[in-house]
């Protein structure tokens, strides 16, 4: 052999030894003449040693080899998959083979298939290599195409990895869709992995709440404020708090509380103002979501109601305020059992009281009485002093029978609970007894509004009810008189 062929084939044995992926090289015949040390790998996988042949597929390949020159092909080892280029010297009469640890890139291509976000791959030049398929929104919206450059936009933010070789994240907006991408540079394999994730739904979260007219913040899970709108102005300078301060104890105490439907609902009270809140959970976000009404009126007008329900029978109270009695001048003719009774001897009793403990005194017993006449399901019409006008049968009836046998049960309870309130009353020093006269009377008689155009009374006129007031003067002490009539 000529000299110069000495020497290259001296260059080509030596030369492999300082190549850090596996080379080989076989005869034409298929006899392995050489192996660097990364070739070790392979060569024991194989059990084979210099001078031997490998299996019968790779000696295939090394065939197809010669026949074209070169020839590029994978193999697996050891759960590592290696890519051969083969390639035929003809003049040496043998065939080099250098191989490439891919694993790592075979598991890149595949492991974003299961991917549900997006994952694209992208050479340093901005050529789509690859997407997945939750990428074909993206795909689709930019009109991106394997084996193609990508939008502008995106080559943008490609070239900025590059050059600054770190991981570079921006929105990226696909049709009405918004994602946060993450553009991440893969060295080792010369190319750009873009993953992204759909932000969409967080963008109009956080957008919306300044449409609205009614406080909306957005809370983390520590009770620390990231957002609030124009409308939580007045509750966050009334709470004293910024951004990325807690909100008060009594609100951050509603975010640990276990609740089926991820809804709490609570009313405080912020500097005049009265908010009714609802606290949602956002699982999908990881914070919560503060929604105020202002029921500052609403709650205005509860405490005014509230002041007016004493004065009228809670029947009647409800009755107007549900629609079912109209406040005018009305009235009807209805079967009524009237019930009156007073306290005997009241008046002396009372010249021997001073005015703070008669209102005490009179004001437990006509408290307890009034008590029992609802429970019963009375009508309580008014007070005259010490005495007490009840009647039942409207607005609500039950019926005849069972309004009259309702009214008699209610005064024995009456006469039951004195005893009760005669050792209240002995505590204040009082000597004279308590004793109570009953009266009661089934009838027909007028019931409805009756007074001027400026103030109305909700009462029963009628001879029943000059009857019952009859029976109770008649009645003798703690005696409930009952007409035949009921």
């Amino acid at each position: 052999m000529p000299k110069k062929d000495n020497q290259l084939i001296k260059v080509l044995e030596k030369f492999p030894d300082q190549n850090p992926n596996p080379v080989l090289r076989f005869s034409d015949k298929g006899i392995l003449l050489y192996y660097n040390n990364p070739s070790e790998l392979i060569i024991n996988a194989w059990k084979i040693k210099i001078n031997d042949k490998p299996h019968k597929s790779f000696l295939d390949n090394l065939k197809k080899t010669i026949a074209e020159g070169e020839n590029s092909f994978e193999i697996n080892i050891e759960k590592k998959i290696f890519l051969l280029k083969a390639v035929y010297i003809k003049e040496l009469y043998c065939i080099n083979v250098y191989g490439t640890n891919i694993t790592a890139k075979k598991v890149i291509d595949k492991f974003p298939d299961q991917n549900p976000n997006p994952v694209m791959r992208v050479s340093k030049k901005g050529i789509l290599n690859y997407h997945n398929t939750a990428s074909s929104d993206i795909v689709s919206s930019l009109n991106l195409k394997i084996g193609e450059m990508i939008s502008d936009n995106l080559i943008e933010l490609v070239g900025k990895t590059v050059l600054t070789k770190s991981i570079t994240q921006n929105e990226i907006t696909a049709g009405k869709k918004t994602y946060m991408a993450n553009f991440v540079p893969v060295p080792e394999f010369d190319f750009i992995i873009i993953y992204a994730a759909d932000i969409t739904a967080k963008k109009v979260i956080n957008k919306f709440p300044d449409k609205n007219p009614n406080p909306v913040m957005r809370i983390g899970t520590n009770g620390e404020l990231h957002y609030f709108n124009d409308a939580s102005n007045y509750i966050i300078q009334i709470w004293g708090i910024g951004l990325n301060e807690a909100i008060p104890q009594e609100i951050i105490k509603n975010l640990t509380k276990p609740n089926s439907n991820d809804t709490r609902n609570m009313e405080f009270e912020v500097g005049d103002k009265t908010y009714y809140y609802n606290l949602v959970k956002i699982d999908e976000f990881d914070f919560f979501l503060l929604y105020g009404t202002d029921i500052t009126d609403t709650k205005d007008k509860e405490r005014i109601l509230g002041k007016l329900s004493k004065y009228f029978s809670p029947q009647v109270y409800s009755s107007i305020f549900t629609g079912e009695l109209d406040v005018n001048i009305n009235t009807n003719r209805k079967n009524l059992t009237v019930f009156f009774s007073d306290i005997k001897g009241f008046t002396t009793i009372t010249e021997k009281l001073e005015p703070e403990i008669l209102t005490e005194l009179i004001t437990y017993y006509l408290t307890e009485m009034t008590n029992i006449a609802i429970e019963y399901g009375g009508t309580v019409d008014k007070y005259i002093g010490d005495a007490i006008m009840i009647f039942f049968g409207d607005p609500k009836t039950e019926g005849i029978k069972k309004d009259a046998v309702s009214c008699v049960a209610m005064a024995l309870k009456m006469r039951r609970k004195l005893k009760a309130i005669r050792k209240r009353w002995e505590s204040f020093g009082l000597t004279e007894a308590l004793d109570v006269r009953m009266g009661i009377h089934t009838d027909v008689c007028t019931v409805g509004n009756f007074g001027s155009q400026d103030r109305l009374d909700y009462t029963v006129l009628g001879n029943g009810v000059n009857l019952a007031s009859r029976l109770e003067t008649l009645a003798n002490p703690n005696e409930i008189l009952i007409s035949e009539n009921t």
